[in-house]
């Protein structure tokens, strides 16, 4: 492989692992949240899904719960470079998808699985040193929850990331796999039958991937500590409201392009409205802040900056403790400009597009 072709690959394997490094984190893990923007996560506690934000809250959930999602993400996201080339749409369709199972075992415990990801994200480019670079984890969380009393529950899950790395430059394939862990902890404190408040927090996890080219290594990729509180209110037997306060801890890193990185949070509001005794509707409005301290220094292999998420969607009843959803959301992300030499452009108007359906079944 000749000096060029070396170079190019080094280029793509340290540009790739910014799309974990800078937080590529999503809120969306293929459940009935989507068409909420994600509110009242850590708090609704209507099936066993809610492990993925707070693991006390499947003391709410009765008997046996199931839920398990398709999703589809679309992302309308160019990279235009200031020589007037263009890197093309870099992120396209990605199928996600989850499961969720949770059983109570006693008036106190109440144990559950979940099978989810959202972490990472698969590039591709045109015009480009880099081809593709797909970034991915999923994570594997066994959980159990306590109920204290009738108003409080904690719980405790272990999240087990399986991390993948793959990259294309300069005619050569690189990949490698890696499993790290980190604690998932949780509070739901429910003070009457209709209102219940959440803390879900979830630690920090680094994936080391075994690559070196032109003798750097790839620094780990981290997903950082995160913390979210949630409310939800059945107002009457129709409508309930709920809400999410979170931060995320990107303060500390930094991506390929040296990109200063803060800390970012997020705050949503959702409604949900039985239509009749067979259909909910579903709606919710987010706003997460950007995790670029600035958005003329951004990165080519993160299209973000200040979000905001519009969501809705639909749950039918279809007896027996069976239902099906479909929820929708987009997210609207600001313009960002990265300084790169020859790469240096930006995107404008990035938008990413959710589609989810999913299945859930409850029984004693």
């Amino acid at each position: 492989m000749n000096l060029l072709k070396k170079s190019l690959v080094a280029s793509a394997v340290l540009a790739s692992t910014s799309a974990y490094s800078a937080g590529v984190y999503l809120h969306e893990i293929g459940n009935n949240d989507l068409g909420l923007a994600a509110a009242g996560k850590a708090a609704r506690a209507q099936d066993a899904s809610v492990l993925a934000a707070n693991p006390a809250g499947l003391s709410n959930v009765e008997g046996q719960s199931f839920t398990g999602g398709m999703m589809t993400l679309y992302g309308d996201t160019e990279y235009k470079m200031d020589n007037g080339a263009s890197a093309g749409n870099i992120v396209g369709f990605v199928p996600l998808g989850s499961a969720f199972y949770s059983q109570k075992m006693n008036d106190k415990l109440t144990l559950g699985i979940g099978v989810y990801g959202n972490y990472g994200m698969g590039l591709e480019y045109e015009n480009f040193p880099i081809k593709t670079a797909v970034t991915q984890a999923l994570t594997i969380q066994p959980t159990a929850s306590y109920q204290i009393n009738d108003q409080w529950s904690v719980g405790a899950g272990l999240g087990i990331q399986y991390g993948m790395f793959d990259v294309e430059a300069g005619g050569a394939q690189i990949d490698d796999t890696d499993i790290a862990y980190n604690a998932k902890l949780g509070v739901l404190f429910s003070p009457n039958e209709n209102t219940r408040f959440g803390i879900g927090y979830s630690s920090e996890t680094e994936l080391k991937f075994d690559v070196n080219v032109l003798g750097q290594t790839v620094d780990p990729a981290v997903m950082p500590q995160t913390l979210t509180f949630s409310a939800f209110h059945q107002l009457n037997d129709k409508l309930a409201v709920m809400g999410n306060l979170g931060w995320e801890d990107w303060s500390e890193y930094e991506t390929f392009t040296k990109t200063p990185t803060q800390d970012t949070y997020h705050i949503a509001v959702g409604s949900r409205y039985q239509l009749n005794k067979k259909l909910i509707w579903n709606a919710g409005l987010a706003f997460d802040s950007s995790l670029y301290e600035n958005q003329s220094s951004g990165d080519f292999t993160i299209p973000t900056g200040d979000a905001w998420r519009i969501g809705t969607g639909m749950e039918y009843d279809l007896g027996e403790g069976r239902t099906m959803g479909l929820a929708f959301e987009v997210v609207l992300l600001e313009d960002s400009k990265t300084q790169a030499g020859q790469l240096s452009g930006g995107f404008e108007d990035p938008t990413l597009y959710f589609l989810t359906a999913t299945y859930s079944w409850s029984g004693q």
